[in-house]
């Protein structure tokens, strides 16, 4: 099995979450962006949205439950 890194993304750390905000047409809708926020405890109560590239040099970054132990070993 290859070792590998995982990446200081939004989507690889445990407080990221994403979002999208959705453009109303009248009679239907579409989606008009997707963004990033921390949910770490220590940024509450409020949201913040995030940059891709911030999570590199975040002190608040963990690995996601979800990629750690036998989890990680199936990606």
């Amino acid at each position: 099995m290859k070792p590998y890194t995982i990446r200081r993304v939004p989507w690889t750390c445990e407080w990221g979450r994403f979002g999208v905000a959705i453009e109303d047409l009248g009679s239907r809708s579409r989606v008009d962006d997707v963004f990033w926020a921390c949910h770490h405890p220590g940024r509450s109560p409020e949201l913040r949205l995030m940059k891709r590239g911030e999570c590199e040099q975040c002190p608040f970054w963990v690995t996601a439950a979800r990629l750690q132990g036998d989890a990680a070993a199936s990606i």
